[in-house]
């Protein structure tokens, strides 16, 4: 069970404070975290504490922060040939979480915007059964990845976030799109209108799922009726990472050949799992944690 990931790696800094701060207002934080992110980096630690086997592509730079790459990778065991090496900086990012565990934040992207078509590998697309991507990488290699892919046969998953415009040829070859409600708006799908989805199902996508926050999360299936999922009732910390989480989440549980309904409750609890912990590296469930909360309820 091999997910390839198109990735993405940034050193994340995160700020607790009390509220999120207005437009030219300073506030003392609460606590500062410094830790291995990006969501590339994130879908591959929390694909791999599910169990999956993780290869895939990421970009870095040739600066100090170079070296957090290796060092994090090593760390939780993925292996560092993963890791590609252009002149100038390592991505980086900082967000703000108040105390009901909302966010705002910011990346620097550097290296990850010169990951390129010519650093996807087939040999190591052939190996996978799923390869997964966020718009955190350029088109040219998404589109490269999840083309070698679908000729394969190989389910592909995206997460079109930060968001831009998909490409039609990227949408076209992607065969889980997971959106936020916001995304799912900027690309005229409305959850409460399932007939709205049909369009995006038409242009490539057999599964559309929508995370909803509070509201749990939805699946609109191509060739069935939409599969819903409320939300885990948790004392949320920290949002960051919880949406990356939900993706490994529910691509690790496709491997493993769950059906879309178990795929979407599974996905939805390494979200809620993931909230309860300030920072996003450390929270990333097991495969133990995840088993235990789910028997749980």
């Amino acid at each position: 069970m091999q997910i390839f990931v198109v990735g993405s790696f940034v050193v994340a800094c995160s700020v607790k404070v009390a509220r999120l701060p207005r437009a030219g207002e300073s506030l003392a934080a609460e606590a500062f975290v410094s830790e291995p992110g990006g969501k590339g980096f994130n879908l591959a630690v929390a694909a791999h504490r599910l169990g999956a086997q993780v290869d895939g592509v990421f970009a870095i730079g040739d600066d100090p922060f170079a070296a957090v790459a290796v060092s994090a990778f090593e760390g939780v065991g993925l292996a560092a040939d993963m890791l590609v090496r252009r002149s100038g900086s390592t991505g980086a990012g900082i967000g703000f979480v108040d105390r009901e565990g909302e966010n705002c934040l910011a990346v620097s992207p550097g290296a990850n915007r010169l990951l390129a078509a010519a650093d996807i590998d087939p040999a190591r697309i052939a190996r996978a059964g799923l390869v997964m991507a966020t718009f955190e990488s350029p088109d040219a290699a998404i589109a490269e990845a999840f083309a070698q892919a679908r000729a394969r046969g190989t389910r592909t998953l995206l997460n079109p976030s930060p968001g831009r415009p998909i490409d039609p040829r990227i949408l076209a070859d992607t065969t889980i799109l997971v959106v936020n409600r916001v995304e799912a708006a900027d690309l005229g799908l409305d959850v409460a209108d399932p007939g709205t989805a049909e369009a995006l199902l038409r242009a490539g996508p057999a599964v559309v799922v929508v995370t909803l926050g509070e509201e749990g999360a939805v699946a609109f299936q191509r060739d069935g009726p939409p599969a819903r999922q409320a939300a885990f009732p948790v004392a949320a910390v920290d949002t960051i990472g919880a949406g990356d989480a939900f993706s490994a989440g529910f691509a690790v549980a496709l491997l493993e050949g769950r059906p879309i309904a178990e795929a979407l409750a599974r996905a939805a609890a390494c979200g809620a799992i993931t909230t309860c912990r300030f920072g996003a590296f450390e929270a990333f469930p097991t495969t133990a944690d995840l088993d235990r909360f789910c028997a749980a309820g």
